[in-house]
């Protein structure tokens, strides 16, 4: 009996110890699978979410490329469309005056006054059928009168287009400022080549207006010819004004081709790429295009990105700790399984929170101007595709400078607190939306509305804006009025962008301030 239980002893001993190692085994197996499946799934969601960011400011940057060009190319066609019509009318004139000294007299004193109403004209001037400059809105001639080596000239001398022509920018032989010739052919009764008429613009006219765009010094604003020829570039530089871009990959894969369009690429192999957004004008062998430089594109999303990183690297390393612990006691395993659900959970309520933050103007609680963008966008093109109204209620408190003067700073936050309060009471639709606009100015998106509709629910914000009778000394009336201007549009017709509708609506509430305030105007 002793020799038995002495043998059988040492065998459970043996086994004791290798139960045990194999539940070690098996426990620190669970943890690394654990941990490694917990890294696996951060990193995963991480990645997904840098790119649905990665892809949002793609967006945005597009949206922002494109909406500078076409602000850029309104402004260019306005130009070119009034010297059009000026060079016509001068020509008509032209064609049907004397040449006598009399004659030219009288057309010199036209082309003076159409240059002092013109703040873009440098100069207007007029050259007989062998180039010699014979008026010129100047108060003399200059000494050398012989310019028939000008491009303008050698043009229509050579091509019997009545059309205007836009030439390359050349520096003027009278005051040496930079100028972009814009120029009709005279002809005489039968047709044939009487002289040319030359607008001169001067391109400080288009620099004043470029560098009203606030943008990065490595982002690029340009206006040139269809061949490629530079006639304007922002930031300024005097060296790039003529030089030609036909050989570049944005010239070449794109604009050669493309009426229009957004593409990421680069004016050379050895220059970094860029979000370009171009645009020929429909009626002008001009093209303008906006280029916003990557990184200035994405420096909001890699600063996000960054911080999504440390974050998923500093949890990934409380997990790494704490699985260490986890090998030594299933308590703390559980606890950290805990915590890591609870942090996950924090996580995406942060990211709610945030997104919601950025959305919400944190005075008075409404949307804030970038969540009604976003909407306008979104319900402009729904609009345009299913071809439903979309209207806009522009609303702005009237005198509100004169409240802050009179009852100070805080009580005008506190009175914009309680219009945005009163305006967010308003019973709206689904998709409607109330937003702050910016300061004193508020405005409601109504899509699939029609003009009735958007004027009820613009009597219905000012019936509860009034029903608040806040105290206003500078209000004829004694109280706190409104002015609302009200526009509905159908997207995708005349009204081809977003921008064009606010402008209407704006529009309107000018019409109800000029009116004399407290009313509602319908543009």
């Amino acid at each position: 009996m002793n020799t038995s239980r002495s043998r059988q002893h040492p065998i459970s001993a043996a086994n004791g110890p290798g139960r045990g190692q194999r539940r070690q085994l098996n426990l620190l197996f669970q943890m690394g699978a654990s941990a490694l499946v917990i890294a696996f799934t951060l990193i995963t969601l991480t990645g997904w979410y840098l790119w649905h960011s990665y892809n949002l400011a793609v967006t945005r940057s597009q949206i922002n490329t494109q909406n500078l060009t076409q602000a850029l190319s309104q402004h260019a066609n306005d130009t070119f469309v009034q010297s059009e019509a000026i060079l016509t009318e001068l020509v008509a004139l032209v064609e049907t005056s004397p040449t006598d000294p009399a004659g030219l007299a009288v057309l010199q004193q036209v082309f003076r006054q159409k240059t002092s109403e013109q703040p873009q004209i440098h100069s207007l001037s007029l050259y007989d059928a062998a180039g010699k400059m014979i008026v010129t809105a100047n108060q003399n001639l200059p000494a050398n009168t012989d310019y028939a080596d000008r491009e303008y000239y050698l043009y229509h001398r050579d091509n019997t287009s009545t059309a205007i022509h836009i030439g390359k920018v050349i520096r003027s032989r009278i005051t040496g400022e930079l100028i972009l010739p814009i120029s009709l052919r005279v002809e005489h009764p039968d047709g044939r080549f009487a002289g040319v008429l030359l607008e001169s613009v001067v391109i400080d006219y288009f620099k004043n207006f470029y560098t009203r765009f606030v943008i990065s010094d490595d982002s690029t604003l340009m206006m040139m010819l269809n061949n490629g020829t530079v006639l304007y570039h922002q930031p300024y530089n005097e060296k790039l004004i003529g030089t030609n871009i036909s050989n570049t990959p944005l010239y070449k894969n794109n604009i050669r081709s493309r009426s229009s369009g957004i593409v990421t690429t680069s004016m050379s192999s050895e220059k970094e790429e860029k979000v370009y957004s171009y645009v020929h004008l429909p009626s002008f062998p001009v093209v303008v295009t906006a280029g916003l430089s990557l990184d200035q594109a994405f420096i909001d999303w890699k600063r996000d990105a960054l911080s999504h990183i440390a974050m998923v690297l500093i949890i990934l390393t409380v997990i790494g700790l704490l699985g260490v612990v986890l090998t030594r006691q299933v308590r703390a395993r559980m606890q950290v399984e805990e915590t890591l659900r609870l942090t996950q959970s924090e996580l995406r309520k942060t990211n709610a929170t945030l997104e919601q933050m950025a959305r919400r103007d944190s005075l008075t609680g409404l949307y804030n101007r970038r969540h009604f963008d976003l909407q306008l966008l979104s319900e402009f093109t729904r609009g345009a595709q299913e071809s439903c109204p979309l209207g806009l209620i522009l609303i702005d408190i009237d005198f509100f400078k004169q409240f802050n003067d009179i009852y100070g700073h805080v009580a005008g936050d506190e009175c914009l607190r309680r219009v945005g309060k009163a305006l967010g009471s308003v019973p709206l639709r689904l998709r409607d939306v109330v937003a702050r606009y910016g300061g004193e100015e508020f405005i409601i998106l109504l899509p699939n509305t029609d003009a009735e509709g958007a004027m009820v629910v613009a009597e219905r914000a000012m019936a509860e804006v009034a029903q608040l009778a806040i105290p206003h000394q500078a209000s004829p009336g004694g109280r706190l009025t409104m002015s609302i201007g009200v526009f509905v549009g159908l997207p995708g017709t005349q009204w081809e962008t977003p921008s064009k509708m606010i402008t209407r609506a704006d529009m309107a509430l000018y019409q109800a301030k000029h009116a004399g305030r407290d009313r509602i105007c319908v543009a």
